[in-house]
């Protein structure tokens, strides 16, 4: 099985809202998960827990773009932000 970046975006944020199955492996980080995907991987929206997004279009890496009027970036502060709290619950558990 092979693995690609998405050759046709890959200078351009990835929605905070697409996921695939992936997006739940704890130790993937949400900036890098999206980096590399197989060609027949499955997306869904958060919005709307669905394959089409909240604008009726298909969810996809290639195409859940700023282009598109529901796109939120996800922010490389708040993942830093998230991977801190992570941290710093881990360090309290283990003093």
């Amino acid at each position: 099985m092979s693995f690609i970046k998405n050759p046709d975006h890959p200078e351009l944020p990835i929605c905070k809202n697409i996921r695939t199955r992936a997006s739940y492996i704890p130790d993937m980080q949400d900036e890098h998960y999206m980096e590399i995907h197989h060609p027949f991987q499955q997306y869904y929206c958060l919005e709307t827990l669905h394959n089409v997004g909240p604008d009726d279009d298909v969810v996809c890496a290639e195409d859940c773009t700023p282009d598109r009027i529901c796109f939120e970036p996800l922010l490389a502060s708040t993942v830093q932000m998230v991977e801190n709290e992570n941290n710093d619950s881990q360090n309290d558990q283990q003093s």
